[in-house]
């Protein structure tokens, strides 16, 4: 108990809005689903870049298992036969040509050299001698020769040409055994019957859709942090409330054992004092128990240790939104109605997506070879242009596609209907648990200070003789009883209040909500508590004693029963009444408990 007390002493002290905070950016599954988020986001931009060319560098070695060559035997042989033929004919030919060329040519200088002769006054034959001398002999003499000459040099040249062409390989090679390419290719799509655009329009609501789960994730997280935050709260209330109780029961032993050295009570009633102190100790071990668990459970959420305390109180605030402004709230903004949206948008982007094979696929593209020295004679070194890609029948496979979308869109449609009629029904069930809470909250106010009156009165007449212990025990465990009803009330409507918040997914805000809440307040029940008891004489007293008019609500009920109260009708001489001056208020903090069993009087 001690270790338990001042490891509470020594925690730090963080409110709800430090524990959303620490849960926002400690707790694992918030940080899975950020990074989910962060996912589609990448999705978003890869979805982007399909609007974009896309361009490719790509190179290659290759090894295939012989050369490519292109045989032109036959057209060796044509050529080889057709050199053969000409070397045949073809110097007679030249020669017939050679001849009649030279022999014009010859006949002609001859006609000019002999008339110049002529007109220098030589006879027919000095001017026959003249002209032959000067062409170099008769017409025919040098035709011939020159003719043969002619004739001889074709034919030379022809076999010349033949015996070149026989030894020439005639075969050409066009791929090595091993070659390397390196190409760069770009490559855009300017139409795809709008299947791009549906891609990116459902990437995009991908996002949103992450994002609301991701809110929703976090809506139920942050809820569960702040109801097991209240639960600590209330937890350590209900430790302060037992200590109290312990300590007022300890007190009233001590009294009781003073009393009854005096001969004033009877040994039963000192024993039933010693018996509501025992169980005042056990409860108060179970406290300290349930505290640790609590805080644990709260340190877990928050990835944190358990040298915590919680400091915002139990208290909802009195000023919320009406039943029917939380209903709209919760319709605009609940995560899990804004994940449904986005899933219909998502939806009717695939009906356009698979719409869009009914369309034909349009995109340019362009190439260059960067290295050029494999390449064949049939392979460019860059071309450019346009490809179209229309599938015309594909077995209904379209058809299917669009069916399925528009029956999930449908199938998405009804949900969302359910899902706002569950979500109004949410957001009513919780106003009316809060409401209910509160009402509660206002019939226990007066509950309990009459419980507190009667605890003051039981003790002060104790301490008059003129009630018995068990009267005072009785009293103090109403009292408690009380004050657990009390704020398990306050409890009932935080927790109320804390659902509509997360119906409408605001969670998040519920610390600043609650920054300006004041705690509540802390009530004392006055006890008497004499410096010193002493017997009191014998003497008879008039008491009316009052049936139970004490009634509550339990932790886990409706109702609890409180302590009968003792009204004093008159007060005998001799009796010394307490005062003022002679009675100090007990220490009655407010605190979560379960209600004590009642034990019977001896």
């Amino acid at each position: 108990m001690g270790i338990a007390a001042s490891a509470a002493v020594f925690a730090a002290p963080i409110s709800l809005s430090d524990a959303i905070a620490m849960a926002k950016a400690n707790n694992s599954q918030i940080k899975a689903e950020k990074a989910k988020v962060e996912m589609a986001e990448s999705g978003q931009t890869e979805a982007r870049s399909r609007f974009m060319p896309q361009l490719s560098l790509t190179a290659s070695v290759t090894k295939i298992n012989d050369p490519i060559y292109i045989d032109l035997g036959e057209i060796q042989q044509g050529l080889s036969g057709l050199a053969g033929g000409l070397a045949t004919v073809g110097p007679a030919a030249v020669y017939s040509k050679a001849y009649i060329d030279a022999y014009n040519k010859a006949q002609a200088g001859y006609e000019q050299a002999y008339a110049g002769a002529m007109a220098q006054g030589m006879s027919e034959a000095q001017a026959n001698a003249f002209a032959q001398e000067k062409v170099g002999g008769t017409a025919q003499e040098i035709a011939q020769q020159t003719a043969d000459k002619y004739a001889a040099d074709s034919k030379q040249q022809l076999d010349a040409a033949k015996a070149k062409i026989d030894d020439a390989d005639f075969r050409m090679k066009v791929q090595d055994d091993v070659f390397f390419n390196a190409r760069l290719t770009a490559i855009w799509p300017i139409f795809t019957g709008l299947k791009i655009y549906s891609a990116y329009d459902a990437a995009k609501e991908n996002v949103n859709a992450k994002k609301a789960a991701f809110d929703m994730a976090q809506n139920t997280i942050l809820m569960d942090v702040a109801t097991k935050y209240f639960t600590l709260r209330l937890a350590e209330e209900l430790t302060v409330l037992r200590e109290s109780t312990k300590k007022n029961l300890e007190e009233h032993l001590a009294r009781s054992k003073k009393l009854e050295e005096g001969g004033q009570i009877s040994k039963a009633e000192r024993l039933r004092a010693e018996v509501a102190l025992a169980e005042a100790e056990n409860a108060l071990e179970d406290s300290y128990r349930d505290q640790t668990l609590a805080r644990l459970a709260l340190a877990s959420l928050l990835h944190t240790d358990t040298n915590i305390t919680a400091i915002t109180p139990v208290l909802a605030p009195e000023q919320t939104l009406a039943m029917e402004e939380f209903k709209q709230l919760a319709m605009d903004r609940h995560p899990g109605l804004r994940q449904l949206r986005t899933e219909r948008k998502r939806s009717q982007d695939a009906v356009s997506a698979a719409r869009a094979d009914y369309f034909p696929t349009v995109a340019l593209f362009a190439y260059k070879e960067l290295y050029t020295r494999d390449l064949t004679l049939l392979e460019p070194d860059w071309a450019v242009g346009a490809k179209m890609q229309w599938d015309l029948f594909k077995g209904g496979e379209t058809r299917s596609k669009v069916s399925n979308a528009k029956a999930l869109d449908r199938s998405l449609s009804s949900m969302e209907e359910q899902t706002m009629d569950n979500i109004g029904l949410l957001v009513e069930k919780r106003w009316r648990e809060m409401e209910h809470a509160k009402s509660r909250l206002e019939s226990l106010k007066k509950t309990r200070e009459l419980a507190e009156e009667a605890h003051r009165s039981q003790t002060l007449a104790y301490e008059a003789g003129l009630a018995t212990g068990l009267d005072v025990v009785d009293a103090e465990l109403a009292l408690s009883r009380l004050q657990v009803a009390d704020l398990k009330a306050h409890y009932d409507a935080v927790v109320a209040w804390l659902g509509l918040l997360e119906a409408s997914g605001e969670v998040v805000n519920a610390g600043e909500m609650l920054k300006n809440v004041k705690p509540v307040e802390e009530k004392t029940a006055e006890v008497s508590k004499p410096e010193e008891p002493k017997p009191a004489e014998p003497a008879p007293a008039a008491v009316e004693t009052v049936p139970p008019a004490v009634e509550t609500v339990a932790s886990d009920s409706t109702n609890a029963a409180a302590s009968p109260s003792t009204k004093v009708i008159a007060n005998p001489e001799g009796v010394k009444q307490s005062t003022a001056a002679d009675s100090a208020p007990a220490d009655s903090a407010k605190a979560p408990e379960a209600a004590t069993p009642a034990t019977p009087a001896n």
